[in-house]
């Protein structure tokens, strides 16, 4: 169970990396929690989305710091961005190689909103042909139609309002403690 929290915790390094790296380019900022709840209202009519499902926003040139009190008006000019992040070597631009899971919101949100929201896969790694970290940003349609293969996987998170009771109904004991 520890190798689950430390991958977990390594995942998260690597996108603060992914996030940090993208924000050199002023065109790019991260917003805070409130200000994304924002974004995710005025786009009530294009769907149900999360605001886990973007990581930052693009502007086509750098701007003064976006938040709830100017992004309604900015909202229009924005491209959201959903950062896709490896540390793994990836030779070029090509991303061949490049594995990532994305969400069904994620792709829903990427379908409503066309050209203004973006996968930005991050290749921190510097052992490629620009002999540093890069970004490539692709649209969905984009991003389709360099898909090799894709697959469905579902990610379940089991309720915990189930009586004592209801538990022992299901539980089976196996082997005994000598066979462990």
């Amino acid at each position: 169970m520890a190798d689950k929290f430390e991958k977990s915790g390594s995942n998260r390094q690597t996108e603060k990396k992914g996030l940090s790296l993208l924000l050199t380019d002023a065109r790019f900022q991260a917003l805070d929690t409130p200000t994304k709840r924002r974004i995710i209202d005025l786009l009530h009519e294009k769907g149900e989305f999360g605001i886990q499902t973007f990581d930052a926003v693009m502007t086509s040139f750098p701007i003064a710091p976006i938040d709830e009190s100017n992004i309604e008006g900015l909202l229009p000019t924005l491209t959201l961005v959903e950062m896709k992040t490896t540390r793994k070597p990836i030779k070029d631009e090509s991303l061949n190689g490049f594995f990532f899971g994305a969400t069904q919101r994620e792709y829903d949100m990427a379908r409503a909103l066309g050209d203004r929201y973006v996968f930005a896969f991050i290749v921190l790694n510097s052992d490629n042909v620009h002999g540093r970290p890069f970004a490539v940003l692709l649209t969905l349609d984009q991003v389709k139609e360099r898909t090799r293969a894709e697959r469905i996987q579902y990610q379940v998170n089991f309720r915990n309002d189930m009586s004592r009771e209801q538990q022992a109904k299901q539980l089976i004991l196996l082997g005994g403690a000598s066979d462990l």
